[in-house]
């Protein structure tokens, strides 16, 4: 940048003895004349300044015009060179080992739309986890309450029971702390299971591994859990389904009555299943505020319908499956 001699400002012409020393916002130049004293030359900051805005603002439209070129230069080339990688893509998807394999190039387009929509889904999921980041924390915290509940009344069998071995003990409650481990590990690092691909699960076969689960807190309140006969399969989550029907059955078994009887139905013509429960002298029917928004929630993902009733003698939950249903 030059700046010209017209952009000078408000210029003054002072003789001194000295060398004038410049102010706040002044140029000063000095020139030690034969006699001993000093031509001093002044001016201010104004006119350069606005020179200096003038430039800078000629570098940035230079900055953005080549910025634009290439952005549309990049643009170009992506398409050209992404055409053979998407008819690649969708002619692999289409072919079958009956038919010789057909490398053309037509429409090209629609792969690329497939992939960025793929990926505006994923990050607006991404955004969804993080404006609820406080609640998954309460979520994954809540879930943490099942192996807890398991290892306190397997302590408190050993204790009251003689005939549970002390070797059996100490196996049972590795297999507790190993649980409890899988959940502080979610709890720690957030591990989703809204990624996981569905699969066939069957009910019944759900509902067998929970009660073995269970068996610890079944023991310790001598109840009696009744499995249904009837059975039907959904495409879900395995691990979304399982987190729903444990945390159901585990609330049922904590807050049933003594001695008393835990049942499970099925009926696979309605997709419906169902947990009762007698009604102990615990206050609350179901565990927390946390599970219940946690139901709701699940609810929509797994595709359920769920209602709760109560008497003063039994608590009933009943859980009616409306997509993802196979015969049983």
């Amino acid at each position: 940048m030059v700046l010209k001699d017209s952009e000078a400002s408000h210029l003054q012409f002072i003789v001194t003895q000295e060398p004038y020393i410049s102010k706040k916002n002044e140029i000063t130049v000095a020139h030690t004349l034969s006699n001993g004293y000093h031509l001093n030359i002044l001016s201010d900051y104004e006119k350069v300044d606005l020179s200096v805005k003038k430039y800078a603002q000629k570098l940035l439209s230079r900055y953005l015009v080549s910025l634009l070129i290439i952005l549309l230069i990049s643009i170009a080339l992506l398409d050209y060179y992404m055409k053979p990688l998407a008819v690649l893509a969708k002619k692999t998807r289409e072919w079958n080992n009956q038919k010789s394999f057909d490398y053309s190039l037509d429409n090209p387009g629609k792969e690329i739309e497939e992939v960025s929509y793929a990926f505006s889904t994923l990050i607006h999921r991404l955004e969804i986890f993080r404006s609820k980041e406080a609640e998954l924390f309460q979520e994954a915290a809540h879930e943490l309450k099942t192996p807890l509940a398991l290892m306190r009344s397997r302590l408190d069998v050993y204790e009251n029971n003689e005939q549970y071995q002390k070797s059996q003990f100490i196996e049972d409650l590795g297999n507790d702390i190993e649980r409890l481990t899988s959940e502080l590990k979610n709890v720690l690092f957030l591990e989703s299971s809204d990624f996981e691909e569905a699969s066939n699960i069957n009910i019944a076969d759900m509902l067998k591994k929970l009660q073995t689960k269970m068996a610890i807190l079944i023991q310790r309140k001598q109840l009696t859990l009744t499995l249904p006969s009837e059975t039907f399969s959904i495409v879900a989550s395995e691990k979304l389904l399982s987190k729903v029907l444990s945390a159901l059955l585990e609330n049922a078994i904590t807050y049933a009555k003594e001695e008393s009887m835990v049942e499970i139905g099925c009926d696979h013509t309605t997709q419906k299943i169902w947990i009762e429960n007698s009604i102990g002298d615990e206050k609350y029917l179901f565990s927390s505020k946390i599970g219940e928004k946690m139901l709701k929630r699940l609810s929509h993902e797994l595709g359920f319908d769920y209602i709760s009733t109560q008497s003063e003698a039994y608590f009933r939950i009943e859980l009616v499956f409306t997509r993802f249903v196979q015969g049983a």
